[in-house]
């Protein structure tokens, strides 16, 4: 699961590019010029590229790993002034620049809810990094951006990072009124508390407005749910919040990059609901109603599950709670808004 999910949308490190662009060049800068910059503070999500080449989400060289470390923001953010050199007046500024902007990438990805953290300080510590606190919720890697839940977040970080695009974009002559410039802060701030906050009354206020439809597992609790540790045991969190509605298993391709007879399997009431790809599943005699314990026996257990623990009315929202682990120790807690499937699986 961790190599399904795991980044800020591009949308957020954009934003930052295109201030960072504005703030450099102390004018309005060209398209061109935002380009670039945003490409730049894109630049540590090239590793993504080796979930293709059979590098795991965790090693070194994986995603959130040696490109998001404070040393490649220094050598890349170096290279990048050093070849721009010629073009701008002061190639120290342009590096300090570089530099700062891809140190942020990795620390802005620190505050996301899931996926692992980031080797902020490769090659010296592997150790996977989050910030303590951690408001965005994590986007999908790939096309499973491009869904309704995809769309959400893009949303929610146009919100979140509206001051950084009305900076890199204002016309340069542009004075907004103190009573307007007042009253879109108020807003802004409003929008942002009902994104990024987890209150009780932020939580209610969402759900009146969405008009949630959240049916929770018998035992579970939110109490308990907040009080989950990573690196937890399977056997802690079922004693904590009891059976899930759902498990989803989830199977990478080996070392030698063979794939695996099935990627994802989705059980409930421990037999398959729903298996992917589902031809080379059902190949494989693997598809709706087997049993839990059958895949078990012909894959083996995997080294990535999740348990939902809520769901909601078909197309209807709810609020989604999530436990993920790695080689059975939790690493992910997903709480957030989504919007059950109009057609519920079989």
């Amino acid at each position: 699961m961790s190599a399904i999910i795991g980044d800020v949308a591009s949308l957020g490190h954009i934003a930052i590019g295109m201030a960072a662009a504005r703030q450099h060049e102390r004018t309005a800068p060209t398209w061109g010029t935002l380009a670039l910059w945003s490409a730049l503070s894109m630049a540590p999500d090239t590793d993504v590229i080796g979930f293709s080449l059979g590098v795991e989400y965790g090693d070194p060289w994986g995603h959130r790993g040696a490109t998001h470390s404070f040393a490649f923001a220094l050598v890349v953010g170096t290279a990048v002034a050093l070849a721009a050199a010629r073009r701008v007046k002061q190639p120290w500024r342009t590096a300090l620049f570089a530099v700062a902007v891809l140190a942020t990438h990795p620390l802005l990805d620190t505050m996301t809810d899931g996926g692992l953290g980031c080797a902020l300080f490769w090659p010296f510590d592997l150790t996977r990094y989050f910030a303590p606190w951690r408001p965005i919720q994590v986007a999908p890697i790939g096309l499973a951006f491009f869904t309704s839940y995809g769309a959400m977040i893009a949303l929610s970080e146009i919100i979140l990072f509206l001051p950084l695009f009305f900076f890199a974009l204002r016309p340069p002559a542009a004075r907004a009124h103190p009573l307007a410039a007042g009253a879109a802060l108020v807003v802004w701030f409003g929008g942002s508390w009902l994104i990024a906050s987890s209150d009780p009354l932020r939580e209610a206020t969402v759900g009146w407005l969405l008009r949630e439809t959240t049916i929770a597992a018998p035992g579970f609790s939110e109490a308990r749910f907040a009080s989950l540790q990573d690196g937890a045991t399977m056997a802690d969190v079922h004693g904590s919040l009891g059976a899930p509605l759902e498990i989803g298993w989830f199977y990478p391709p080996s070392a030698n990059g063979e794939r695996p007879p099935c990627v994802a399997v989705h059980f409930r009431d421990d037999v398959v609901v729903e298996a992917f790809p589902p031809e080379r599943c059902s190949a494989h005699g693997i598809g709706a109603g087997t049993s839990q314990r059958a895949v078990e026996r012909d894959l083996g257990r995997p080294a990535d599950a999740c348990w939902s623990y809520t769901k909601g009315e078909p197309g209807r929202a709810f609020r989604l709670r999530l436990v993920c682990f790695t080689n059975a120790r939790l690493d992910i807690r997903g709480r957030r808004w989504m919007w059950a499937p109009a057609r519920p699986l079989p």
